[in-house]
């Protein structure tokens, strides 16, 4: 295990994973900094969760800012590691990346009308 970052009072591991999913993934794709470690952990105490496992940093949608907003999204795994009973559970984080959103454009979201 990498990382353990927090929802709430439940733990979430960042696994080592591979090149797929988790940690091993996120570095693969040029993306670990300390700063990205602690968007993570950010988006996941404090953010919400916009569908199972779909957390992000800020509310997509609100507002009516014409420029995109950077946002941050995590997506974990709460079950066991490939779907199967009595594996690894929880898989933990999968990946983690930055969003550019706007009140117009927000990935099948209710959004706000202006």
């Amino acid at each position: 295990m990498a990382y353990t970052f927090y929802i709430g009072p439940s733990k979430m591991p960042l696994r080592c994973g591979t090149k797929t999913w988790g940690y091993d993934h996120i570095v693969a794709h040029g993306r670990w900094s300390t700063s990205f470690k602690n968007k993570i952990s950010d988006t996941l105490f404090n953010g919400y969760q916009a569908s199972p496992g779909v957390y992000y940093r800020y509310k997509v949608g609100t507002g009516c800012a014409p420029k995109p907003r950077k946002n941050f999204k995590v997506v974990v795994n709460k079950g066991p590691l490939g779907g199967k009973p009595g594996g690894l559970t929880p898989q933990g984080v999968i990946t983690a990346t930055v969003e550019y959103t706007t009140p117009a454009v927000a990935s099948g979201i209710a959004v706000a009308k202006c």
